[in-house]
């Protein structure tokens, strides 16, 4: 069988690797496939018609069905690979999260962060793999794999996080729900930790999370509803004779168990004995 080949454009942009990365990821037989670039436009590999040999994929270039230059259809190269990978079986049309990551491709590549999405012009965003991919291509200058290669890595990083962040989300609707005097809370066990930074960033006050595995719990607060567990801290400390607990500084990250202290004991207080503390503080 011949090797596979994989072409977009030279200095491949936050399009062009992503559809590559699905590419890899995704197709069994383009998992090692070589990658090759050519000038933007309708340029194709070895000046063969696009899409005429089954072995050479041009994504994001070459005026094929890869490359949506010439569409006036909301899409990216990326999506179309996505789209076709569905079709085609390799994806299931179900994966929400991958779903997600190619519906913010997308927009990146209309460019919505610099009018659609709010505060355009602050600095938060040149830590986006983006922007930070137009770093690299300065830094390490024509050499389009090493762009590449750490573009796909990240993705495979982003990928990792959605799948948990999809995951934590479903955890927290079948959680159970309590009231504090800082407003809604959830309690939920799964070893997820997704659902901490999710339950907040969707509006509860308060989250708590109970590892089935190991038996730690991590209890977080909003720094928006101004929750302090100094009080929660106290009371648990004075029930729990087993457990290590620990009250951050900012008194809204109380913790029994940490990655960073291994030495600490689990408690072996049940997420109801602490809720029911929670709702008094």
């Amino acid at each position: 069988m011949a090797q596979k080949i994989i072409v977009t454009h030279i200095s491949p942009d936050f399009d062009g690797i992503p559809a590559i990365w699905l590419l890899k990821k995704f197709h069994p037989e383009f998992k090692d496939a070589r990658v090759e670039f050519v000038p933007a436009g309708d340029n194709t590999y070895n000046r063969e018609p696009v899409d005429s040999n089954p072995d050479v994929l041009h994504v994001d270039v070459g005026g094929g069905k890869f490359d949506h230059h010439d569409s006036d259809k909301f899409t990216s190269g990326a999506q179309l690979v996505y789209e076709w990978l569905v079709d085609e079986g390799y994806i299931d049309k179900e994966n929400k999260a991958l779903l997600r990551m190619i519906k913010v491709i997308t927009e990146l590549d209309h460019g919505w962060d610099s009018y659609k999405w709010c505060e355009s012009a602050s600095d938060r965003y040149e830590f986006s793999l983006h922007n930070v991919l137009s770093g690299i291509k300065g830094v390490y200058r024509g050499d389009y794999m090493k762009a590449i290669e750490w573009t796909m890595d990240s993705l495979d990083s982003v990928y990792r996080l959605m799948r948990s962040k999809v995951k934590a989300e479903g955890e927290i609707k079948g959680g159970r729900e309590f009231k504090t005097k800082w407003g809604k809370g959830v309690a939920v066990y799964t070893v997820n930790d997704s659902v901490m930074d999710a339950a907040i960033k969707n509006g509860y006050a308060v989250v708590l999370r109970k590892d089935p595995r190991r038996g730690f719990v991590r209890v977080t607060g909003s720094n928006k509803h101004k929750v302090d567990f100094t009080k929660a801290y106290r009371a648990i400390v004075a029930k729990d004779k087993v457990g290590t607990w620990f009250l951050h500084a900012s008194k809204v990250l109380l913790r029994n168990g940490s990655s960073r202290n291994p030495t600490m004991t689990p408690t072996r207080m049940d997420i109801d004995d602490i809720v029911e503390i929670l709702k008094r503080s």
